[in-house]
């Protein structure tokens, strides 16, 4: 199975909570631990104003393709927006694109990045600037090539943007795991919200993702699915206030990719949000969710 991953990915965000580095260094790891090859890297395409566009607005999609951004831009979305962070998001959209189509070849797809759930159409937030979540689903809806998305944000925070892009449209199921109390503090309504307290670990958490996400499965029936792997549930993260172990976030995500392959469906991965007082714990466990994308 290919890894999309994308030097661009890697930019220097000196001080800042989210290190983009992160993407990098879980890849570095599964080449030096032998789980990949370097030939099973693919590095994605630039993604077309015509593909930003199924899920931005025109004056948004110019201010990422022509760096128009404002300072009231990097507040909202919390974020310097330097070239180099755009270039950064705008080839993660290319990234997630292209793991849909090798999901769709393929049955799974990484990109060893992406998840950016917190652009909305006309802004960024949350350290996200463009959706690549909503951009791959819009394209892959358009060109016919599925009928029913479901997305599986298992991230720490709500994927409200990608709820915004989505309301209302009955193509897609936005399922979303998230923490109550946590960013962002105006919650969207996605299809589906299953919200925790601050401090719950594995089993109330597993219980929860056991028992609701097979229901949505077998009532939406999805032709299609992108997981949002956040890594940001651990137990020693800085952003997330869950208590899970590195167990635990493996079993969700063998749980989650083993219920998409046993009913067929097709699944990009994506790894979005990670922030653990240990740099190497946040890299851990994102290559041990391509590990579990590996088996699948």
């Amino acid at each position: 199975m290919k890894i999309v991953f994308s030097k661009d990915y890697t930019v220097k965000t000196p001080g800042h909570v989210f290190r983009a580095d992160k993407f990098e260094a879980a890849l570095k790891l599964l080449l030096k631990e032998g789980v990949v090859s370097k030939k099973d890297v693919l590095a994605p395409a630039v993604p077309s104003k015509a593909d930003l566009l199924l899920a931005h607005t025109p004056a948004w999609v110019k201010k990422n393709l022509e760096f128009g951004f404002t300072p009231a831009d990097s507040a909202r979305a919390e974020l310097n927006i330097t070239r180099s962070v755009a270039r950064a998001h705008l080839m993660n959209v290319g990234g997630t694109l292209l793991a849909a189509r090798l999901a769709l070849e393929g049955g799974v797809g990484v990109n060893c990045g992406g998840g950016s759930h917190h652009a909305f159409p006309d802004h960024g937030e949350g350290f996200c600037l463009l959706n690549d979540i909503a951009v791959a689903v819009k394209k892959l809806l358009k060109e016919r090539l599925i009928k029913r998305a479901l997305i599986i944000d298992l991230d720490a925070h709500q994927g409200n943007g990608t709820a915004a892009v989505f309301r209302g449209d009955r193509r897609v199921f936005t399922f979303s795991m998230h923490g109550a109390e946590l960013y962002p503090e105006k919650k969207e309504k996605s299809s589906l919200d299953v919200e925790f307290r601050t401090g719950t670990g594995d089993g109330t958490y597993l219980a929860a993702l056991r028992r609701e996400l097979p229901r949505v499965m077998d009532r939406f029936k999805p032709d299609f699915a992108v997981y949002v792997a956040g890594a940001d549930v651990y137990k020693n993260d800085l952003l997330g206030g869950f208590r899970l172990t590195l167990w635990g976030i493996q079993k969700r995500d063998a749980f989650v990719l083993t219920e998409c392959r046993r009913r067929g469906i097709p699944a990009a991965v994506v790894l979005s949000g990670g922030y653990a007082r240990k740099f190497t714990d946040t890299v851990r466990i994102h290559a041990n969710t391509i590990i579990e994308a590996l088996k699948a």
